[in-house]
């Protein structure tokens, strides 16, 4: 499933908080600790330069200002959240996090046009 970008953030954060409310009948479990916890920033950059020596694209741009980049990202996603009347959200919050991540999955999967038309 490519689930980024497919619901908005408003949808994620309800489906992490109580998974019926947005899918009848689910199983997932909740989770209530993404609300709780404070994203650990610490080792960001660390992680980063470790998966760029294996093989991911990271500039050194990219990796110096990885934190400003993530604040940036996450004040965003905490703003739109924000306008809906029952959520109240800090950008630092883990969920928010976890709700960026979700909305980039699948959204780097390019198919080339000459392997669609064979298809």
């Amino acid at each position: 499933h490519r689930v980024g970008g497919k619901y908005p953030h408003s949808w994620h954060y309800k489906h992490m908080w109580e998974p019926t409310y947005t899918s009848d009948g689910s199983i997932m479990p909740r989770y209530p600790w993404l609300f709780n916890n404070e994203l650990n920033t610490k080792y960001t950059q660390k992680k980063l330069r470790v998966m760029k020596k294996l093989g991911v694209p990271y500039s050194d741009d990219e990796i110096e200002n990885a934190e400003l980049h993530l604040t940036e990202q996450a004040k965003a996603i905490a703003a739109e959240l924000n306008t809906d009347p029952d959520i109240n959200v800090d950008h630092r919050e883990e969920i928010i996090a976890m709700i960026a991540y979700l909305q980039r999955l699948g959204t780097d999967i390019k198919v080339k046009k000459e392997v669609a038309e064979n298809l």
